[in-house]
């Protein structure tokens, strides 16, 4: 067990963690969020006359907030993930333990009929350099997967025929919710197309997992005027501004994801033909995008005067040391930030980060009669079935096709035909 350092007040070590997180490159935005619960944890302390310690922080925890440690993290509100990670925040720094959760890859639970197998098709797919997140998709659902074959009495690979793979998406859907069940079938078509290709099964099952369906929500867009007054919302006087006016920039004319915007490298510039090419993080996509004149001048300015000195390929910096470049989640920032600055009011539901930039962008352009494939080009989609749905939020087309209401003959309302 780590050794307890001591600390003469809590500020003392709250200014020890926001140091240690703006080194990091964390958010002013976030800090300022966690400083809520650090502050109220210190007035508990104070009033009660005691001194921080692992002990006397969980009983603030659990006092204050009815956060107590068998509760489950996935169970909490949001707002008490926040204070409860605010507060292990504290407790890791004490400890002199790193004041951030440690992502690893879950543990595998496979029957020992399967765990060959399995653990050689979750190798193969962390060489492929696959995310962290995904690889712990396929951990858990072929925990499942295994868990369900060992109920169903199955003593190995050859027991696995269509009928049992159905019969596990049945068993899975019983359990878990649409979301999850959609992610379950993508890893377990890849752990069937990977156990016919390793010679375990004699053929591709694969074809045998059910399509799941999720519906998807109605986009968030933001209309001309909203997006123009969001942008004149940047003070270009300060360096920050600056950057952040052209990260913006190009989620809007462009609709780049944040992610590719924060990992743009100079090499994905080509100024001699005016374009941007970079392939897409998120679909692995060869995307070209037109450098419009105001992105290019945007980027120009800030590149020019206030780009940190620095040998990084990336063209988008922390503006503080280390200059490393930033990370999604900071440009989501920057976006809520911008709209809120602007006086637009966003209402509950209403998402308000870069995606809904890119929603806005191809609304805008379905208005103008831009064909679908267009727009999933330069969204990146993988397929126009992805762009279908901003067809829900094209109200202006949506008008033209609306049907009249037909007349209510022979209905009964309150006990009266009419």
């Amino acid at each position: 067990m780590n050794q307890q350092k001591t600390y003469n007040t809590v500020a003392e070590l709250v200014e020890t963690v926001i140091q240690a997180m703006e080194q990091d490159g964390i958010t002013s935005v976030y800090i300022d969020q966690l400083s809520h619960t650090w502050k109220a944890l210190d007035m508990y302390l104070s009033e009660s006359g005691l001194i921080f310690t692992r002990e006397n922080a969980l009983t603030f925890l659990s006092e204050g907030y009815d956060i107590t440690e068998n509760k489950k993290f996935a169970d909490l509100r949001s707002i008490d993930k926040r204070r409860k990670r605010a507060v292990f925040i504290l407790i890791h720094c004490s400890e002199d333990k790193s004041i951030y959760r440690q992502k690893t890859y879950w543990p595998c639970a496979f029957h020992d009929a399967f765990e060959s197998p399995f653990l050689c098709f979750i190798d193969e797919r962390k060489k492929h350099d696959l995310a962290l997140a995904t690889i712990n998709r396929d951990i858990s659902t072929l925990n499942y997967f295994s868990k369900y074959l060992g109920i169903s009495g199955a003593t190995g690979l050859d027991a696995i025929t269509p009928a049992v793979i159905q019969g596990f998406m049945k068993w899975l859907a019983s359990q878990k919710n649409l979301p999850t069940l959609k992610s379950a079938t993508a890893s377990l078509r890849a752990l069937l197309k990977y156990l016919n290709r390793s010679g375990y099964l004699p053929q591709d099952y694969s074809p045998a997992v059910l399509t799941v369906r999720c519906r998807k929500t109605i986009p968030s867009v933001y209309n001309a005027d909203e997006i123009a007054r969001m942008l004149e919302s940047f003070d270009q006087s300060s360096a920050v501004a600056v950057r952040n006016y052209a990260m913006v920039l190009m989620a809007v004319r462009l609709g780049m994801r944040a992610s590719d915007i924060c990992s743009l490298e100079f090499q994905d510039i080509h100024w001699d033909r005016n374009t941007i090419e970079f392939i897409t993080e998120k679909t692995g996509k060869a995307t070209v995008l037109p450098l419009t004149a105001d992105v290019g001048n945007a980027v120009i300015k800030y590149l020019k005067d206030v780009r940190p000195a620095s040998k990084s390929p990336h063209v988008f910096l922390r503006m503080q040391a280390p200059y490393v470049r930033l990370n999604p989640a900071a440009m989501h920032n920057i976006v809520t930030r911008a709209f809120r600055e602007a006086g637009i009011i966003v209402n509950s539901g209403r998402r308000h980060g870069p995606y809904a930039l890119r929603a806005s962008l191809a609304t805008g352009m379905l208005e103008k009669n831009v064909p679908l494939p267009v727009i999933a080009e330069t969204l990146s989609h993988s397929s126009t079935d992805t762009t279908k749905i901003y067809l829900k939020v094209d109200m202006p087309h949506l008008r033209r096709i609306a049907l009249d209401v037909p007349p209510l003959n022979g209905v009964w309302m309150g006990g009266v035909r009419i």
